[in-house]
């Protein structure tokens, strides 16, 4: 049986529409009886504190950390991309204990990781999705010092998940969007035929506006926070009624035995076995979305990814522009 988890980026702190979003998707949850593992940054957890009814919701699923400040620059990758794997590690627990300014990226006091905590106590947060997935060991480890067991951002591993040092990496999504078509459901039916651990990531602010929220963030901080173009109201209630017929179905998979629903974490998984090329692979994919979108590209974050697997490149790999 493959077990199957639903996954939600909670990000978008500048579209108040996305907050709405985000409760129908909780009801939505709730009238079939299916739980969630939901990342949510610093930002939006500063601004969740302002909605009891959705934070009563939220406790009875899992609750992760999506970073602090996300796409805020300067971005996990820029940050850590510094010589000394310690400097980018005390350089992480600062950020992501701190509440960063949206406009100029300083820290401004305590918040990140500890706001979330306080906010959902007794719940631990245990989990961590980096934004874009683009993820950088020092920065990962010094989360787990912070408390975090689970990584959802690696592509090292694809169908089950595997541990190594301290941290468990789970399997890489399937998916981070839904419309409902063909294609979403042949990808969502090959994952669940072929992986042990299916993990679908979606974001709630997308069935309610045209773009990602966080793209006045691309060529660097901006002055003041915009907010991105909404969708009709035609289209939205359509995305939000492809996302219920996908309740449905996995509700019915469940019901039948072929999925288990299940967002507990807590179990002993294979070690991981890694190589040269695994590394790379990795390093490659983790810093595609900070190319892609922020044209950042890192000096030491690959030296980096191959101290913390405790792999020694061959000297023909070189870093790749």
């Amino acid at each position: 049986m493959t077990r199957f988890l639903l996954t939600f980026d909670i990000e978008d702190f500048i579209n108040p529409n996305a907050i709405q979003a985000l409760y129908i998707v909780l009801e939505m949850l709730n009238k079939y009886g299916l739980k969630a593992l939901f990342f949510v940054t610093g930002h939006m957890a500063e601004k969740l504190s302002n909605f009891p009814e959705i934070l009563d919701l939220l406790n009875d699923h899992e609750i992760g950390f999506h970073s602090s400040g996300h796409s805020v620059r300067p971005i996990i990758l820029e940050y850590a991309d510094v010589e000394s794997y310690r400097h980018a590690y005390l350089i992480s627990t600062e950020r992501e204990t701190s509440h960063i300014n949206p406009l100029t990226g300083e820290v401004e006091g305590e918040g990140g990781i500890y706001f979330l905590q306080d906010l959902f106590r007794p719940k631990k947060i245990e989990t961590y999705r980096a934004p874009g997935m683009s993820w950088s060991p020092p920065h990962l480890e010094a989360l787990v010092d912070l408390g975090i067991r689970f990584d959802f951002s690696s592509n090292i591993t694809t169908s089950e998940p595997v541990h190594y040092k301290r941290v468990t990496f789970y399997p890489y999504t399937f998916t981070q969007k839904w419309e409902g078509s063909l294609s979403d459901y042949k990808c969502l039916f090959s994952a669940i035929l072929k992986r042990k651990v299916a993990v679908l990531d979606l974001h709630p602010t997308l069935y309610v506006n045209q773009n990602m929220w966080d793209a006045i963030y691309y060529k660097g901080n901006p002055s003041t926070l915009l907010r991105v173009h909404e969708r009709s109201p035609n289209e939205t209630k359509s995305l939000f009624t492809r996302f219920e017929a996908l309740l449905k179905q996995i509700n019915l998979l469940r019901h039948i035995g072929l999925i288990d629903v299940n967002p507990n974490l807590s179990a002993v998984f294979k070690d991981l076995i890694t190589s040269e090329n695994s590394v790379q692979r990795c390093y490659e994919r983790s810093i595609e979305w900070s190319r892609k979108y922020f044209s950042f590209s890192p000096r030491f974050i690959r030296a980096h990814f191959f101290e913390f697997f405790e792999v020694v490149p061959c000297q023909r790999t070189v870093e790749r522009s």
